[in-house]
């Protein structure tokens, strides 16, 4: 299937976002509202997939933390398209968004069942399992270029 990932350019893109999330995170993985949502919302760059159908059915979000490191987060897929392609494409347009912008590397605190999905695409893992939000996760890179 085709995907449309594109920025999130307008408040009614990041509120297709903030919807899918709240669907993935609230609702299906119990992470309380004030955990997903966070200031850094406000400053990140933030991409939509939508399906043939023009259902938002992806996203995720690029935080710069300095000249050279960007932390992807807050990936998100609907729950009847996981394992179809959304979140490479989501990770892909993220990428590509970091290398434009001139960064070098790419964090992801990766929930653990992600860790293959972003070992798969060139992150190492970094850090032994932690907790945030009350989930496991591990520090992963990417260096972006060589």
């Amino acid at each position: 299937m085709a995907y449309l990932v594109r920025y999130a350019s307008t408040d009614a893109d990041r509120d297709l976002a903030f919807a899918l999330r709240k669907k993935v995170f609230e609702e299906e993985q119990g992470v309380p509202r004030p955990l997903d949502r966070d200031a850094h919302d406000l400053n990140a760059d933030h991409v939509i997939c939508f399906d043939s159908d023009g259902r938002c059915v992806g996203t995720g979000r690029a935080v710069r933390m300095d000249n050279r490191v960007c932390q992807i987060g807050r990936m998100a897929t609907a729950a009847d398209l996981r394992g179809k392609g959304v979140g490479a494409a989501v990770l892909e347009y993220l990428e590509r968004m970091a290398t434009l912008r001139g960064l070098k590397e790419i964090i992801v605190h990766a929930q653990l069942p992600a860790e293959p999905f972003y070992r798969k695409r060139g992150y190492a893992t970094e850090t032994p399992t932690f907790l945030e939000e009350g989930v496991p996760h591990v520090r992963m890179r990417k260096m972006l270029v060589k």
